[in-house]
């Protein structure tokens, strides 16, 4: 018996030894990796900022067609739905509907208005020429690529390198629109806050359990990258262990095919994100103003359905339909497609339909014309005329 007892602790302290091993082997790697990429970021960077890549012509065809049908698929089902059960009400246009319809663009100007004053801020404060046109094209153009690419994510590239092509220098240029997104981030993320706290009284009853979990959900996800650059700029190290962790689990479900290099690039992607910033939030001033426009500048997107809705005779309270559209926006940022197109759409007529507010389609059409399309003709008209 003791002889047993004897193994089963030889047996125990072995494991114990074995997992100490393999968490001492990746500690190395880690360090390795780490080390790595500090040295390939020492190197000194080339002072010509190069174009962002195009994708193939062939790729690119094909995502507009997808595109383009996914958008009449739902467009035609929503109106299908609106239509089919009886005849719609007409919609009579007095002088209030073209008040409201005022409003949606005002939030629309407002939106565009604030995101151009907060680089003008950016320019003035890095001690770079100040200029308005600068400004509002690239606000304009990193909106423009936001809503024609996966994730929402693609402008600033681009806007880099139309900061760079027009005389700013390298740090300058890569800092704002870097900036502009952390900032606008964290604006949506503190109306997901006040939404989730005070708003649960609105959505009860409206909104399925699963798409307010959903939503929970999208405001995490809008909050990983703003967090993980802020612990990359404190706790540089640590950072490396959090994304080592979450590729190796990938890489364990073959969901990452080369884990070492993905945790260069990520890191390396966060110490570049991180060093820029630094810029501008050493100054807590210039930080405290971007975050004010970044949330005046979300609130105004947030209250577009209500204009869009009272546009078309519905009756519904602004606090309700701003709730609601926090929620709308932040449960679909998890759907990949250009513009959270397909599903923007139907989760916005799912919501108010449900209310029983007449002319549904209508309003989602408005909505989307200002919160989505508009973004995308301004971007297309200031892409040509530079």
């Amino acid at each position: 018996m003791a002889s047993k007892n004897k193994a089963k602790s030889q047996s125990k302290d072995e494991k114990k030894q074995q997992r100490a091993e393999r968490r001492a082997e990746k500690k190395a790697e880690n360090e390795k990796l780490y080390q790595e990429v500090m040295e390939q970021d020492s190197v000194e960077t080339p002072n010509e900022v190069e174009e962002p890549k195009k994708k193939n012509k062939w790729v690119k065809r094909g995502g507009i067609v997808l595109f383009v049908l996914l958008n009449a698929a739902v467009i035609y089902f929503t109106a299908a739905n609106e239509f089919s059960k009886k005849a719609p009400e007409p919609i009579k246009f007095d002088f209030t509907n073209v008040l409201y319809l005022f409003g949606g663009i005002l939030c629309l100007i407002i939106f565009l208005g604030c995101e151009t004053a907060k680089y003008m801020i950016m320019m003035r404060h890095l001690g770079e020429k100040v200029s308005f046109r600068h400004a509002f094209c690239t606000a304009a153009l990193g909106k423009y690529y936001d809503c024609i690419t996966p994730s929402g994510a693609g402008g600033q590239p681009f806007q880099i390198y139309y900061l760079h092509s027009n005389g700013y220098s390298n740090g300058p240029a890569s800092a704002m629109p870097l900036s502009g997104f952390f900032t606008m981030q964290f604006g949506f993320v503190i109306l997901c806050i006040f939404a989730f706290i005070f708003g649960n009284g609105v959505v009860n009853g409206v909104l399925a359990p699963g798409i307010k979990i959903t939503a929970y959900c999208g405001a995490v996800g809008y909050m990983i990258v703003p967090v993980m650059i802020i612990i990359t700029g404190i706790a540089p190290k640590i950072a490396m262990r959090i994304v080592a962790f979450f590729v190796r689990i990938g890489a364990k479900l073959h969901i990452v095919k080369k884990p070492n290099h993905t945790i260069m690039r990520a890191v390396r992607y966060l110490n570049n994100y991180s060093e820029n910033l630094k810029m501008i939030t050493k100054d807590k001033g210039l930080l405290f103003k971007l975050l004010l426009l970044s949330v005046i500048l979300q609130f105004a997107m947030c209250s577009m359905p209500f204009f869009a809705v009272r546009t078309f005779g519905g009756d519904i309270g602004f606090f309700r339909a701003l709730i609601l559209c926090i929620f709308i926006q932040s449960a679909i940022s998890l759907i990949l497609t250009p513009g959270n197109s397909g599903a923007a759409e139907g989760l916005f007529y799912i919501v108010f339909s449900s209310l029983g507010k007449s002319g549904t389609f209508w309003a989602m059409l408005l909505w989307r014309l200002l919160c989505y399309y508009s973004f995308i003709i301004i971007g297309v008209l200031v892409y040509g005329v530079n």
